[in-house]
């Protein structure tokens, strides 16, 4: 089965336990967290009882052994196993690995946990999809057990959780400002804990507002880019620029900021296209797998006053800087600047 973070504390509550588990996403704080509840429930609050093997040099034999013994003080035998990526592990492994899955003792839950890789193998987008190898250990944990695919939270999903930290800090804080800090932080929990630590001490008791968050947080990349593309479709040459110079302070490497900017222009040209046909935000949402609506809820408004060629234009220009980067023969900074200031025009 697949659950997401609020299925799992419902499982475990009922203490109903997997054989197996897979906790994965891009996430990295919910997937710490979704693990220390399970291990915490699974071994009654005693972490000694835990076994725990390194995914990344990973002795599937002694795994094997481990998962056959009977626990002499506790319910379950639980194994963690963190870090295990499938595409480096050699086949008889991989197929030795998978073996153990199917074929787990009922007094044994195994647990896979990742936060050190990526299982997407770069892939971004709505529709990234893990590695095959690492697919099939994922779709096989699926089967046999529970697998949480733990993915950011929409900023709306997300406002509630930052109004009360901000209560439990002794700080008010009104939802359009969480709402704000959300979307800054793309969904991320980590970013948010980080950021909302940061808010309460500068709030200091009072009430944490919507300027204090665009003063104090730093922009993510996501919503940068969605600014960006938003600035270039508008013609609001001062904001692209600043939201230009925002995404080249975070150094990340043109070739990727391309793509990004490319990838969110193809989102407002689906919508476009989706509006023309007379489809709505839930068609596409159920046609293109997007878990969350605010990327394509976004994609629609900047599509209403745009056309497929202005569009279509910038895209090509996106790819025109593309092929340039890879010959190596331009000055990167320069070469992203001028080509934003092309789609400007």
């Amino acid at each position: 089965m697949v659950l997401d973070a609020k299925g799992l504390q419902a499982q475990i509550k009922a203490r109903t336990f997997s054989n197996v588990y897979y906790f994965y996403g891009g996430d990295v704080m919910q997937v710490e967290a979704c693990t220390h509840s399970l291990l915490k429930a699974v071994a009654d609050g005693e972490p000694d009882s835990v076994t725990t093997l390194d995914g990344g040099s990973l002795d599937v034999s002694q795994l094997e052994d481990e998962a056959q013994l009977c626990p002499m003080l506790a319910d379950f035998n639980c194994i963690r196993v963190h870090d295990c990526n499938m595409e480096s592990l050699r086949e008889e492994q991989r197929k030795a690995l998978l073996a153990i899955v199917k074929d787990l003792p009922s007094q044994t839950v195994l647990v896979f946990d990742v936060t050190g890789f990526d299982v997407f193998g770069g892939k971004t987008g709505r529709n990234k999809k893990p590695t095959a190898k690492n697919k099939t250990l994922i779709d096989l944990a699926a089967k046999q057990g529970t697998v949480c695919c733990l993915e950011p939270k929409a900023p709306a999903q997300a406002a509630a959780d930052l109004v009360t930290a901000a209560k439990k800090a002794g700080c008010t804080m009104a939802r359009p400002a969480a709402v704000k800090l959300a979307e800054l932080c793309g969904g991320q929990t980590l970013t948010m804990h980080q950021e909302m630590g940061k808010l309460c001490a500068y709030a200091d008791g009072g009430e944490i507002t919507e300027q204090m968050v665009e003063e104090l947080v730093m922009p993510q990349l996501d919503t940068t880019v969605y600014a960006l593309t938003g600035a270039i479709l508008q013609h609001r040459a001062a904001d692209a620029m600043r939201a230009v110079d925002t995404l080249l302070a975070m150094r990340v490497e043109t070739a990727y900021l391309t793509a990004a900017v490319a990838g969110s222009l193809i989102e407002v040209q689906r919508a476009l296209a989706a509006r023309q046909a007379g489809r709505t935000v839930q068609d596409v949402m159920a046609d293109f797998s997007y878990r969350f609506g605010f990327a394509v809820e976004n994609a629609f408004r900047s599509s209403r006053s745009e056309s497929a060629a202005h569009i279509t234009k910038c895209l090509e220009l996106l790819c025109r800087a593309e092929q340039r980067l890879h010959t190596g023969a331009a000055d990167e900074r320069v070469l992203f600047e001028k080509t934003i200031l092309e789609m400007l025009q």
